[in-house]
């Protein structure tokens, strides 16, 4: 009788069977292919496209000249980059100032326009925030700024103490807030008074993010009213169009503590 011959790498269920009569081998365990390795001008290219600029410049030092073709267009692509990073993340945190400072990184900074914005003379939104150690409503607000700094880095924001960019400025007032825009002063928010839409130390951070929204210095989304206007949501959309009414009115009455020209 003829002998038949079994592949024992077969998966059916008849092998099964016989694997566990023990009349053919276990299968052999797949052996997936070893990796090709990258060549070492592979691994030269890898690196110089994570290479810095300093050690792109480093390298043009020593390089021939197809070498230093190569590089230079690995450094313009770098250069691209660094600067496409730095228009989309221009500030995104709180910058410490002194009196003698603010003109520059005030007034004059408001009137630079980011690179590629529309309109030329729209400048950049500064917010100045004017503050005393261990004022609870400052610690509060400066809380807040650092998120908003860190999630809207178009717009600027610096901060300086109350006492030292105003003499004899009131504690009464602080936390203060100065919005500038174009090298113009657009709003100032003089504590976190309810008469703007805030509420002292339970003030949230949707008030701030939304009161500056209404003053010109951050772009936010403005959220869709319900088409109703009723219910819950149509009683926060009137909330939120309280706040922007009373962020946008000025208070004639703060505004003389604030003239230091």
């Amino acid at each position: 009788m003829a002998q038949v011959t079994v592949d024992p790498n077969q998966d059916t269920e008849f092998h099964d069977a016989l694997r566990a009569r023990g009349i053919i081998p276990e299968r052999e365990p797949s052996r997936s292919p070893s990796p090709e390795l990258p060549t070492a001008e592979e691994v030269k290219e890898n690196a110089r496209r994570q290479a810095t600029v300093e050690e792109l410049d480093e390298e043009l030092e020593s390089a021939d000249e197809d070498e230093e073709r190569i590089l230079l267009q690995l450094r313009r692509e770098r250069m691209k980059e660094l600067a496409a990073m730095q228009s989309q993340s221009r500030f995104g945190r709180i910058y410490p100032i002194s009196r003698p400072d603010y003109a520059r990184e005030v007034t004059e900074a408001s009137k630079e326009s980011l690179p590629g914005a529309q309109d030329a003379n729209q400048g950049t939104g500064v917010v100045c925030f004017l503050y005393k150690t261990g004022m609870d409503t400052c610690e509060l607000l400066s809380g807040y700024l650092e998120q908003l700094a860190a999630k809207y880095p178009n717009t600027k924001f610096v901060s300086i103490i109350g006492s030292q960019c105003i003499p004899d400025y009131p504690d009464k007032n602080l936390p203060t807030l100065l919005i500038y825009r174009a090298g113009d002063l657009r709003r100032q928010i003089v504590g976190l008074r309810p008469e703007i839409g805030l509420d002292g130390m339970n003030t949230k951070f949707a008030d701030i993010e939304l009161l500056l929204a209404a003053t010109g210095a951050i772009a936010m989304e403005q959220p869709k009213k319900s088409s109703t206007g009723s219910g819950k949501d149509g009683e926060k959309d009137n909330e939120q169009s309280s706040i922007r009414e009373s962020g946008t009115t000025q208070h004639g009455d703060d505004d003389d503590d604030l003239d230091w020209d």
